[in-house]
């Protein structure tokens, strides 16, 4: 309809023809929507660079590299000059299609044609580069580059580190740093922080205390997240005497430790029985004015529920419900499975009783199901009925069906006649169909 209405000297309605090529390049019909956006330019159009960054990129993901390049071409003659994410586009469409030497040269080609020289078109670039050809290439192709006016920052340096941090490629990184103080830059906290990051993943403290002391004679000192990532690799390793002396130094420092701090000490102190030093800190916290969170106290619950401390358990939990945050399903959970453990089902059914009471909370099936299988267990089936009987009253809408399945589950663990006496008596609750 477009072409007719061009052939009859009718000039096509161009918002029309705009969502004519989106549409049509989003079903993969990128050469109907070629020739549409060709008579729209022909006929005095000016599509708008989302479109075109849409039509570019659906003929990259078509392998058409040579027709996207023309399209970019031509995009500033039709009157919309291409942006970074047209550049973008076409670059990484190069690498995904392994033409690694055509990428560099259509960067130069846009440099040496006036485009800006956009930092993060070029961060992308060099980043690609490390990752498929290697960093020594990367800085050869950044050497070439500065004399097309375009230099790294920063950001550029801080995403090589970054790239070969992951991999452990720490004589990449030393080359990586080493052409950053060659141009007079020095690196920041987030270079500082990514190396520490690496080096606790993979465990080498010589090499961390080398860096935390190089930093200490910067402008770049260690932060709270410096510290964070300290503790977080310590923490992991099982190393927590290493741990707490840098929370202590943290603190003399005048630097505030923030909740992922603690989070991650107490996690850990749990994980390592170290259960008094855990509830410790938790006092500590609240007696400072921090207030600890949901997750903080879920760490702590949890803690001392798996090893069975349930009397220290329900003094956290009570602490909790007086000053706060409200108690959520993970925090119920915890003490039902921790009371259960310890084979303390009394207790477990009293606190079911009490939150059922409190219409604001609320307690998932599994918890209840859990709790009627380790009465089973026991043989006290009349409090399996009664947990039954607490679990259809939490719900507005319960489905007959589920008592059916709760039976069965039962029944398939093995506990044949413990089934058949709980089926009899929910059905004579009136609970089983």
């Amino acid at each position: 309809m477009v072409d007719v209405m061009t052939r009859n000297s009718q000039i096509p309605d161009f918002p029309s023809c705009i969502k004519l090529i989106r549409g049509l390049t989003n079903v993969d019909r990128t050469d109907k929507a070629a020739k549409i956006l060709q008579l729209m330019v022909m006929t005095g159009g000016v599509p708008d660079v989302i479109t075109y960054n849409m039509f570019i990129g659906g003929l990259c993901r078509k392998r058409h590299l040579s027709a996207a390049v023309d399209v970019l071409e031509g995009m500033s003659l039709s009157g919309c000059p291409p942006d970074i994410i047209t550049f973008n586009t076409i670059i990484r469409a190069m690498f995904d299609h392994g033409k690694f030497d055509e990428a560099v040269d259509f960067w130069k080609d846009q440099l040496r044609k006036g485009c800006p020289p956009y930092v993060i078109t070029y961060t992308i670039l060099i980043e690609l580069v490390c990752q498929h050809i290697g960093v020594a290439r990367a800085l050869e192709i950044m050497d070439d580059l500065a004399v097309e006016g375009c230099y790294p920052d920063l950001v550029t340096y801080n995403s090589m580190v970054n790239l070969t941090c992951k991999k452990g490629d720490y004589e990449d990184t030393s080359l990586i740093v080493c052409n950053l103080l060659s141009r007079g830059m020095e690196p920041n906290a987030v270079t500082y922080n990514t190396l520490l990051h690496s080096l606790c993943t993979y465990g080498c403290w010589e090499e961390v205390d080398e860096i935390l002391v190089f930093m200490n004679e910067t402008s770049n000192p260690p932060t709270v997240i410096t510290y964070n990532i300290l503790i977080n690799g310590l923490c992991k390793h099982g190393l927590l005497d290493r741990a707490i002396d840098f929370l202590v130094e943290m603190i003399s420092h005048d630097y505030c430790p923030d909740i992922i701090t603690y989070n991650t000490l107490l996690r850990a102190l749990c994980k390592e029985e170290m259960i008094d030093e855990a509830v410790e800190i938790l006092r500590w916290l609240g007696d400072r004015g921090f207030s600890p969170t949901l997750i903080t106290y879920n760490i702590v619950i949890d803690g001392l529920a798996k090893l069975g401390f349930m009397e220290k358990t329900m003094e956290v939990y009570a602490c909790m419900v007086e000053r706060g945050p409200r108690p959520d399903d993970v925090t119920y959970r915890c003490l039902i499975w921790g009371f259960c453990r310890a084979d303390l089902v009394g207790e477990a059914i009293e606190l079911l009783h009490a939150i059922g009471s409190n219409s604001r909370r609320r307690i998932r099936e599994n918890c209840y199901r859990f709790l009627i299988h380790r009465l089973c267990q026991m043989k006290e089936v009349d409090s399996a009925v009664r947990v039954v009987e607490m679990l259809t009253s939490s719900r507005s809408k319960y489905k007959p069906a589920s008592c059916s399945n709760i039976v069965q589950g039962i029944y398939s663990s093995g506990m044949k006649d413990e089934a058949t006496e709980l089926q009899q008596k929910l059905i004579e609750k009136k609970l089983f169909k």
